[in-house]
Formats: C-alpha cells, sequence, structure tokens
C-alpha cells in the first residue's frame, strides 16, 4: 500500500527533519524543493495535494503560510525522530480491521487504506487490514464515520505464533523489505567510507543527500509496527539499517542541515516571524 498518491511526497517529511520542525514556511518548502529538482509548480502541486490528502495543514503566517504536516503522516514522522517503541511479545492476536466499501465510495476507501498505511497496518487479505498494536481511534480520528453504503468494523485475529509469522511475512512482504535494508545499509556505509570529507552546505549537498537517504527513508516507512520478535525472519536487518543511517546522517548530515536552517534564517526574522 502506498502512503499517499504521487511521488515525492516523502520529501516534505525529509526536510523538517533537516529542519528539526514539524512543518515549513511555504515559500522555504517551495524553494528547497526546488533544490531537489521539482520546478516552482510541481512544488506548489504537491503542497496542494499533500493538503487535500489530509497530509498537510496551512496556518497563515503573516502574507504567507506554514505548511505542517498533520494526522498519521505526522505520528509516522515523529515515530521515526523519536526512535520506534521496544517490541512487545506475542500475544496471540493481531488487532484487525475488517472493512467493505463499494466501488461508488471509491474516495472513502482510497482514504482509508492511505491511513491504514500511515498506522502500518499490514494487508492480510482483501477486506483485512492487519496490526499488532490497536490503533483504531488514529484511524477514526482520520476517517471519521464509515460510508453509508460500507461498513468498516474493528476485531481480533488470534493465531499461534508460527502461523502469525507466515502472515506478517506476506502482510508487510517482510522478506521485500529485509533484501532492501540490506541494500540501503551497504549503500550509506559505502557512502561514508567513499567520502571521508563530507561537501559543505549548499543545494548540491542537500540534493546529494536526498539521493543518499530517499529510498531508505521511503521503506522505513512501510516498516512495519513493532512486530514482536517471534514474527520477524532470522537475522531482521532493520536494526543494522538504522545504525548505518545514523552514522551517514552523524557525517553527512550537519553541513546539509546548516543549509537548510540558512535559507529558513533568509525567510525569518530573528524571532521566527517572517521578515
Amino acid at each position: 500500500m502506498n502512503v499517499s498518491r504521487g511521488a515525492n511526497v516523502e520529501l516534505v517529511p525529509f526536510l523538517c527533519g533537516l529542519a528539526g520542525r514539524e512543518g515549513l514556511p511555504g515559500v522555504v518548502l517551495v524553494r528547497l524543493l526546488g533544490d531537489l529538482g521539482l520546478t516552482e509548480g510541481a512544488a506548489r502541486s504537491l503542497i496542494a495535494r499533500m493538503r487535500r490528502d489530509g497530509l498537510l495543514v496551512a496556518d497563515q503566517r503573516g502574507r504567507g503560510a506554514e505548511y505542517r504536516m498533520t494526522g498519521p503522516f505526522l505520528r509516522g514522522f515523529r515515530q521515526i525522530r523519536d526512535g520506534r517503541p521496544g517490541t512487545p511479545a506475542w500475544d496471540g492476536f493481531f488487532h484487525a480491521i475488517f472493512y467493505s466499501v463499494p466501488e461508488s465510495r471509491r474516495a472513502y476507501r482510497d482514504r482509508l487504506r492511505r491511513a491504514a498505511a500511515l498506522a502500518r497496518y499490514g494487508l492480510m487479505q482483501p477486506g483485512v487490514l492487519i496490526s499488532p498494536v490497536d490503533n483504531r481511534e488514529t484511524l477514526w480520528d482520520e476517517l471519521g464515520d464509515a460510508p453509508p453504503a460500507g461498513t468498516v468494523l474493528f476485531g481480533r485475529i488470534g493465531l499461534p505464533a508460527a502461523d502469525a509469522a507466515e502472515v506478517a511475512h506476506r502482510a508487510w512482504e517482510l522478506d521485500v523489505l529485509a533484501a532492501r535494508y540490506r541494500e540501503h545499509t551497504a549503500r550509506l556505509r559505502g557512502a561514508v567510507r567513499e567520502r571521508p570529507v563530507p561537501p559543505g552546505p549548499g543545494p548540491e549537498a542537500l540534493a546529494g543527500y536526498a539521493r543518499l537517504f530517499g529510498g531508505a527513508l521511503i521503506d522505513t516507512l512501510r516498516t512495519p509496527p513493532a512486530l514482536p520478535p517471534e514474527l520477524l525472519p532470522p537475522d531482521w536487518p532493520l536494526p543494522g539499517l538504522f545504525a548505518a543511517a545514523g552514522e551517514a546522517m552523524a557525517h553527512f548530515g550537519p553541513p546539509v542541515a546548516a543549509y537548510v536552517h540558512a535559507v529558513i534564517a533568509d525567510h525569518e526574522g530573528p524571532a521566527g516571524t517572517p521578515r
């Protein structure tokens, strides 16, 4: 399941992470997206689409606006920023969403799937989404009531650990993710070895940093939520990816973050208000 429709959605939390903020002024966001290869029109179209999809909200600030992440999108950002919680032991149950939404209500169904993906639910089978964590309040906050012509029900599915591990493999495509995590880990560590002196602050450094981390960020957003160890494959490589990402961020990140903060400072006054 895609986190949101369209490409480049991951660039917004990427830039917010560099800025150490949960939102950015529109002028700054458009400029930084331009550094990453988007035209001004494409950047504004991306922002508008993310607002329409409920991933960003706009707060008026002077003559401009600040765009903040919201809902499950914001929660996913915070989870990556703050670190994942400890993994619980398998208690024998998946929390499940059972849904049936007709084609005539496709927009609601798409919103349900998008919200579930952001909340890290996996697809057990058509019409059944599962998670080791009960996130129904998060989903209702995002969705509101079910459409009149459809149903959205919550329950639990009990399974022995071995069967649950098989279901988890399919629901979150763990083999595919594991291969990608290993590729990202090798690439990040190789980049640190090959560039012992990181580039200085500037748009080129930002673009290179985005290329280095882009795929890893997307795949981290697809990571299942704190799956118990009993349900994970042997030698699950995600901890290794987190370690490699930390090393690469410490190496390449400071000059890139300095550039992002300089762009923000060009727009904001000393008190953080637009000039």
